[in-house]
């Protein structure tokens, strides 16, 4: 009887906590999801997702796999780094597992094909020699933004509305094109001192256009400039986002929001982000390094064939079916994923 009842009574404590570590664990899991946002900080810790559900994007930190800082107490030759790794997926898929880094070999990573970005900005609490870090203390700080493709060539011209208040009475226009496969830019902006002056001040600046990332809601074509020469604009960088109908401009201090009276586009070819594995059109990526992919090319013209061609491409190289399509590697980042630039021409149909 005294065996039964002890049996009776493990048992129920086993069940008491089987049930309170689950409840624990369901709690904790629930604990673990944090909700984002597109270019908003995210806060993790280990073992903690963020979902940013306008974009159904969710980021997992997995560990911490490097923290070489400098300690703050401690004068070091080399600032050291910290890396995490995280999971991602995109639109209920896998997008896979990325190592990000900040400090001495900053890496960021590429998600859903290219289209967004993610980097770590922070990763709390930074090292002190007397002091040893637990995995469960560590806070990263993520953001993720969504990358813009910018059309190979733009045209715009803007003014500021007779109608628009606080901007020197509509008195500004400003003219501007910049092409990214030749890398160059330039920005005329023409100003009065009234409206009824005669003569306008003209300042002109060429600059190297890089890719950028919109802030204003509805523009599509977003541009960064390093400035080379300038006469009248203080200052290293500027910044343009183009609507429909709406030019944001950020030159020498100041900004202005102008109405486009004229913009002409051309359109970039698409781009397509593959990682170690991939395939896309010709193309099946078996290793990816420093500049270069290796990888298996297959031809469809003049005869289509079953098994893919040992291929290397090297930055600017191209990858090609023989007729419809043709990927060119713009850039890599090693281990993690290539970038290609992709072109489909139908006037060029493969034989059947």
């Amino acid at each position: 009887m005294k065996l039964a009842f002890l049996s009776g009574a493990v048992l129920l404590l086993v069940l008491i906590f089987a049930f309170s570590a689950t409840v624990h664990m369901q709690s904790a899991n629930a604990a673990a999801s944090v909700p984002g946002q597109l270019n908003g900080p995210l806060k993790l810790k280990i073992g903690q997702q963020a979902t940013i559900n306008s974009e159904n994007i969710s980021i997992s930190f997995l560990n911490v796999t490097e923290d070489s800082r400098c300690p703050s107490d401690v004068v070091c030759v080399w600032q050291g780094q910290a890396s995490i790794r995280i999971s991602s997926e995109v639109n209920g898929t896998s997008a896979g597992q990325f190592v990000l880094t900040i400090g001495g070999n900053e890496k960021s990573a590429m998600l859903g094909g290219g289209k967004y970005s993610i980097k770590m900005t922070s990763l709390e609490p930074y090292p002190v020699s007397i002091n040893h870090t637990e995995p469960e203390n560590y806070v990263a700080t993520l953001v993720v933004s969504k990358v813009v493709a910018n059309s190979a060539s733009v045209y715009v011209r803007a003014a500021v509305s007779s109608s628009s208040s606080g901007q020197d009475g509509g008195n500004i226009a400003a003219v501007s094109g910049w092409s990214l496969n030749s890398g160059k830019g330039t920005l005329v902006i023409l100003s009065k001192e009234s409206a009824t002056a005669a003569t306008s001040k003209m300042t002109i600046v060429r600059f190297t256009p890089t890719e950028a990332h919109c802030n204003n809601q509805g523009t599509k074509q977003c541009i960064d400039g390093h400035i080379v020469d300038s006469r009248g604009v203080a200052g290293d960088t500027l910044h343009m986002e183009a609507s429909d109908k709406v030019l944001y401009l950020t030159a020498g201090g100041s900004n202005y929001t102008l109405d486009i009276r004229q913009l002409k586009i051309r359109p970039q070819p698409s781009t397509v982000a593959l990682s170690e594995g991939q395939r896309d059109g010709p193309l099946l990526v078996q290793e990816i390094g420093a500049g270069y992919v290796k990888g298996l090319n297959f031809v469809e013209y003049p005869l289509a064939r079953l098994d893919g061609t040992p291929i290397t491409l090297h930055i600017g190289d191209t990858a090609s079916n023989g007729c419809t399509i043709m990927l060119t590697l713009l850039k890599t980042e090693q281990h993690n994923w290539a970038l290609f630039s992709k072109k489909v021409d139908y006037s060029r149909p493969c034989p059947l």
